[in-house]
């Protein structure tokens, strides 16, 4: 278990442990997913770059809500999806952490605040602090789960 605080001053644990993360009902997720070995990012209209991510809705569970966000923020057609974490901000808002595998990419993203989608040649690690990546990003969620999941067979394309 990892305990920091974010870049707004709430207190945030985040575990990469199923036998934790299977106790919580996550109400937000947040992914990463790949598309030829890249991880694709999503431009915020005024947040910035961030990842794919956002709330459950209603009788939505939280991989149906993986899945929607991705495609409506990057869209992109997920080939496969994959619960590897959690975390909880200020000890109230949980959110699944999923990773997944991108099939396709579609021309427009449908999400009202999406500017566009984004990927770099390398991944970034280093984005805490830095311009154009968003604020949320700015915390340990981002960088200790490019740790975990490095080597993770969704970074190859066509790779189960």
């Amino acid at each position: 278990m990892h305990e920091f605080v974010d870049d707004f001053g709430a207190a945030v644990t985040l575990t990469f442990d199923p036998a934790v993360f299977r106790q919580r009902t996550a109400k937000h997720v947040l992914i990463f997913p790949f598309w030829n070995g890249k991880l694709v990012f999503t431009r915020h209209r005024t947040r910035g770059v961030e990842l794919p991510g956002g709330k459950v809705e209603p009788g939505e569970t939280s991989l149906a809500a993986a899945v929607r966000e991705t495609f409506e923020e990057t869209g992109a057609v997920l080939e496969a999806i994959e619960r590897i974490g959690q975390y909880t901000v200020g000890g109230k808002m949980v959110k699944d952490i999923y990773i997944a595998r991108v099939l396709l990419l579609e021309k427009h993203p449908t999400g009202t605040d999406v500017e566009g989608v984004i990927w770099f040649d390398e991944i970034p690690e280093a984005v805490k602090g830095q311009k154009p990546f968003s604020r949320y990003m700015y915390d340990d969620v981002y960088p200790l789960t490019l740790q975990y999941v490095r080597g993770h067979p969704f970074l190859i394309s066509g790779k189960t």
